[in-house]
């Protein structure tokens, strides 16, 4: 049995919590407040989704996806980023999506402040509505939230009122397919 350093109340070896004062009991018996730094541990242990992305973006390189504003024409480049967030900058809440709406009317279109996010597995592009308050449509249907869904060329998505053509570079994918591997 061992004692919790702070209120005094045994333990069996092994135990996460002191059940009397619900300190945290380390291995050892030394009671420290400063949590393990991130470099200390293996990627995977301190962000498992970090080293899954990480694996995945490395082995393929990022298709170029734009999207065009139906309403006003302008076309956006999405950053060569695996994920990217769409919404609407909101600056006194601090909130700076990667792809900002509101120059084409997101506020008083609905577009919430981080409304949907595009993402790339493999060869395919995925959209998915992150618990926007307006809703996230592709081609008229509306996006369960947090469920992504396959994103094609030519696709019309809608955030609130602002709908959007996907335009995914596609001479950019058949040169990548019609190439040996390793070329």
């Amino acid at each position: 049995m061992s004692e919790c350093p702070s209120c005094g109340r045994e333990y069996l070896p092994g135990t996460l919590f002191c059940s009397e004062c619900g300190v945290h009991l380390l291995t050892g018996g030394s009671l420290s407040t400063e949590p393990i730094p991130d470099e200390e541990l293996p990627v995977s242990q301190a962000d498992p989704w970090a080293s899954a992305l990480l694996r995945e973006t490395t082995a393929l390189s990022l298709i170029p996806l734009r999207i065009k504003v139906l309403s006003t024409g302008r076309q956006i480049q999405l950053p060569p980023m695996a994920e990217v967030y769409i919404g609407r900058l909101d600056e006194a809440h601090g909130i700076s999506p990667d792809v900002d709406l509101t120059p084409d009317g997101g506020l008083t279109g609905g577009v919430s402040r981080r409304h949907c996010r595009i993402h790339q597995r493999g060869k395919t592009y995925l959209v998915e509505d992150v618990g926007s308050a307006n809703g996230t449509f592709r081609n008229g249907q509306r996006l369960t939230p947090y469920l992504p869904h396959v994103l094609e060329h030519g696709d019309e998505l809608q955030l609130g009122s602002i709908k959007l053509e996907v335009i995914i570079h596609s001479n950019f994918v058949k040169s990548c397919e019609s190439q040996p591997a390793g070329k």
